[in-house]
């Protein structure tokens, strides 16, 4: 008996798919096919020997009834906001090719495809710049029964299209399983905000895979506020020259979290530019990770990549794990990557300590800065506060620092 034949999860994909146009059958019964004979991730996995999934892979979920995520604001004039099911049965040719186009799917985002039920299709049309975000949320499963849902969301930008996304990924219940896939295709000279912000009890599972033409810029924001087991991967593909990705994220741990972020970079096309920077506050017997990776393939000349990742290890219990690293097969290109753990910058503590701060409160306001400077990324003012109070509800002191900043 195989390794897949044995987890639980794998055991609940159907045989056969007799539902759908004929290339989403196909599409799944591929996915179904991987996992058979793949698996999903275990200790042997490089990229996963990190992430605990063991007991997950192996557990029994049933999957969540009338599942799917929730639009919470208005749809902005000029942007069409559809139900993937609704489309699969009255236009199934418009999502063609528009579904795992980040490529043949594997692990978690391939049973995604295989179990999927609904999701939502967010198409902004060529030219039509949307001011106000779409807000959407996600509600893991709330049943005292162990239950696990998979969200799917795609977004289409034509050319010269702005929009502003904003995801939540909150409620649930402990030892429910949420697994998610988002798609993202900017057209030439897209513009893309893509805020999410992690605050569920729950297991999450996530993906986000972008693919990018010429001139086009896609902008991550990741808040991650401790979890009993989260593992997010973005993955941006390069492929028009000029194109340009940021992605930023900030993660909160502790007690017995684990929060696991990964990144993929593919600079496909010349001229392209791509920024990563994320920092973590890990304490208690917390489980961080930062796997990030960026690709310049060999046409890819006059690429510039950089990569940062910074954390503040706040316990001796606690645990990172850190790795950005650079594949180049290019010769013309500026890159660069650094990692640090360590604790808060003495010399700051010195300064405010010196000007009558009491020592607890000026650690918490140094820990605050820290992850901050994120979250003031967030161009979105009323996000970007909402964001603001959530660390300050879990950083000590949060009342107070709220009165002084």
């Amino acid at each position: 008996m195989t390794e897949a034949n044995r987890q639980t999860l794998i055991a609940s994909v159907p045989d056969s798919f007799d539902t759908g146009p004929d290339w989403l059958r196909t599409l799944r019964a591929r996915a179904a096919k991987t996992l058979r004979q793949q698996g999903l991730p275990s200790k042997r996995t490089e990229a996963w020997r990190f992430t605990p999934v063991r007991s997950l892979v192996n557990s029994e979920f049933a999957q969540n009834d009338g599942e799917g995520p929730s639009l919470v604001s208005a749809v902005p004039a000029g942007v069409t906001v559809r139900g993937l099911t609704e489309v699969l049965q009255s236009q199934p040719e418009l999502l063609r090719g528009r579904l795992d186009f980040g490529g043949a799917p594997t692990h978690f985002a391939a049973l995604n495809t295989a179990m999927f039920r609904d999701g939502l299709w967010i198409d902004v049309p060529a030219g039509t710049i949307v001011e106000a975000p779409i807000e959407i949320s996600h509600v893991g499963p709330s049943s005292s029964e162990p239950r696990v849902a998979y969200p799917r969301v795609l977004v289409t930008a034509g050319e010269g299209a702005e929009l502003t996304l904003i995801e939540t990924y909150a409620g649930g219940r402990a030892g429910q399983l949420s697994n998610s896939v988002v798609e993202a295709e900017l057209g030439r000279n897209a513009k893309m905000s893509h805020v999410r912000v992690h605050e569920s009890a729950g297991l999450q599972i996530g993906r986000v895979d972008v693919r990018q033409d010429a001139d086009s810029a896609y902008r991550s924001t990741v808040v991650t506020l401790g979890g009993a087991l989260l593992r997010f991967d973005v993955r941006c593909l390069l492929q028009g020259k000029g194109a340009e990705c940021q992605l930023d994220g900030a993660y909160l741990t502790d007690g017995d979290d684990h929060v696991d972020h990964h990144t993929l970079v593919e600079h496909e096309a010349p001229e392209c530019r791509s920024a990563q920077t994320y920092r973590g506050i890990v304490s208690g017997k917390s489980t961080a990770v930062f796997d990030g990776i960026v690709i310049v393939h060999r046409d890819a000349q006059k690429t510039e990549a950089h990569q940062e990742n910074r954390n503040l290890l706040l316990s001796d219990t606690a645990t990172i794990h850190t790795k950005p690293h650079l594949e180049i097969d290019a010769d013309d290109v500026i890159c660069s990557h650094g990692a640090t753990v360590g604790a808060l910058d003495q010399d700051q503590l010195f300064y405010l300590r010196a000007r009558g701060v009491p020592e607890d409160f000026a650690l918490a306001m140094l820990t605050y800065a820290f992850v901050e400077s994120i979250v003031d990324r967030v161009s979105h003012e009323p996000t970007r506060s909402r964001m603001r109070e959530a660390l300050l509800s879990r950083i000590p002191y949060g009342d107070e620092i709220r009165e002084v900043t």
